[in-house]
């Protein structure tokens, strides 16, 4: 190959690359441009939309369900201890690091649940101690032991310790029942 042709691939090449490089930065002029517009409609919504919105949120009744961070399931390896608060409150601790807390909280009185009672969990499953499961406790009557009537679990609601120990005080009072 001769001087004046490698002279005229170079050429060629320079042309083909200031046209891909000149197409790479209108691209991205257009790209950037249609990502400041999009932010700036996004930043300025009318301002009807956002008082709709804002006024639907404070007259719309929240939903529990959003404000709940509930489990179905414990395993039954995992429940450390448990101590029951009241006749209608009982609360697991978990093993490991955190020492989870969960209220277990019944509708009405649960017969024979106390303090000192002793406990037994009845579940469908081998493992786990789920909602709809039965708790039930030991009842000494006429010098025979016999476990009392079921207490379907409703729910288990994570707690902190501080909450234990406002419902033990609220319990302890009489503000709770």
């Amino acid at each position: 190959m001769n001087a004046s042709m490698r002279k005229n691939r170079r050429a060629k090449f320079a042309l083909r690359l200031g046209i891909a490089v000149i197409f790479g930065i209108g691209l991205t002029f257009v790209a950037v441009t249609n990502s400041a517009e999009t932010e700036s409609d996004d930043a300025k919504p009318d301002q009807s939309e956002s008082d709709l919105t804002f006024a639907a949120i404070l007259e719309s009744t929240p939903d529990a369900k959003e404000y709940q961070d509930k489990k179905h399931c414990i395993s039954k390896n995992a429940i450390r201890d448990t101590e029951v608060l009241s006749k209608r409150h009982v609360v697991f601790t978990m093993r490991g690091t955190k020492r989870e807390k969960l209220l277990v909280q019944f509708g009405r009185h649960c017969f024979g649940l106390n303090r000192n009672a002793v406990i037994n969990l009845e579940s469908r499953s081998s493992s786990r101690f789920c909602v709809g499961d039965y708790l039930r406790t030991e009842i000494f009557e006429f010098g025979r032991r016999s476990w009392g009537p079921r207490c379907t679990v409703p729910s288990f609601e994570p707690i902190t310790n501080y909450q234990v120990d406002l419902l033990r005080d609220a319990l302890r009072t009489g503000r709770v029942e």
